[in-house]
């Protein structure tokens, strides 16, 4: 009796740790650089510098979550992020009006994400091919209109003052409570989820499956947009050599917030846990001077492990 007591808290402890994957992995992230960098880690300054650098892809993450939770892929991301940055960027620069620019780096996310949805949805082409080809589309269409040049943006303008403390974090809370409701509160939400977890099961419910997935990337592009206006004023310039390799960020750090690739399980909640890890693992890394092949490494091995702990198998599961 003793025995099966103590087998069942084990196998509650398991779950628990299955189901908080990101939260552990934040605690023994956080505890082994406090132990092997704390006087460069243990700053108020550097926690400052870990939320900054974190906005621009958490946002873009949030973005991302409707979309893996959809079951989908989005690859397109990194490459959407500079072309938006670099539009809000150039139209700040010609015209100093900052709204314009806002106004413009979201149009260009939102364009992105419904060709995206359009194509997936309407022309039936996987998702995974669809944002495949937006990469380079986007990227060579960053190059053309920037001739290969860095905008620079004023640094006095409004513009620049957005990746500036403490706005970026307000901003970053303010995105964070968006997704959090669109999840939570709304049909958008729920209907994301249920496509998700069994697309046959949501169109005989009466859902509109194919209008939700257009949604769906139209939001996830809306996200893209504003975290590329983020990461522009942040660093002060739009510039074509941004975002490369930002999308297997965004996707790491929603897969390490305990949303699964298969759809309808996860959300915003790990999706922010997940962003922090990411940007803290990062920091970390610099900090204790670990050349950048071994760091890609590192995260690469980090992500394999925390999938591997939180995933539920059953042995009659086909995994692709």
């Amino acid at each position: 009796m003793k025995s099966m007591i103590q087998n069942g808290k084990k196998d509650d402890f398991i779950k628990f740790i299955k189901r908080n994957i990101s939260f552990a992995a934040f605690i023994l992230l956080f505890l082994f650089f406090l132990v092997t960098a704390s006087e460069k880690f243990f700053r108020l300054d550097n926690f400052q510098t870990i939320m900054e650098q974190t906005i621009d892809l958490l946002v873009v993450s949030l973005g991302m979550t409707f979309v893996i939770l959809l079951g989908c892929i989005d690859l397109s991301v990194g490459s959407v992020l500079s072309l938006a940055g670099v539009i809000a960027a150039s139209i700040q620069v010609k015209t100093g009006n900052t709204f314009l620019a806002i106004l413009g780096g979201i149009a260009v996310g939102l364009a992105c994400g419904l060709a995206n949805g359009i194509l997936h949805a309407r022309l039936k082409i996987p998702s995974f091919i669809v944002t495949l080809g937006m990469l380079s589309i986007a990227r060579s269409l960053t190059v053309i209109y920037t001739g290969g040049a860095v905008v620079m943006i004023p640094f006095e303008s409004l513009y620049k003052k957005i990746g500036l403390y403490p706005w970026i974090l307000i901003i970053g809370l303010v995105f964070i409570a968006i997704a959090y409701i669109l999840q939570r509160f709304t049909i958008f939400g729920r209907y994301t989820k249920m496509i998700g977890g069994d697309e046959t099961v949501a169109k005989l419910c009466g859902i509109n499956v194919t209008r939700y997935k257009i949604l769906v990337f139209a939001v996830c592009g809306i996200f893209t947009g504003i975290g590329g206006i983020i990461l522009s004023a942040r660093i002060g310039s739009g510039s074509p050599a941004t975002g490369q390799g930002f999308e297997l960020d965004a996707i790491s750090a929603v897969v390490l917030g305990g949303t699964s690739q298969r759809g309808g399980i996860g959300g915003v909640r790990g999706t922010v846990i997940g962003s922090l890890t990411l940007s803290m693992l990062n920091n970390g890394l610099i900090l204790l001077r670990i050349p950048s092949e071994v760091q890609l490494l590192v995260k690469g091995l980090v992500l394999i492990l925390a999938v591997f702990i939180s995933l539920e198998r059953n042995k009659n599961d086909v995994i692709k």
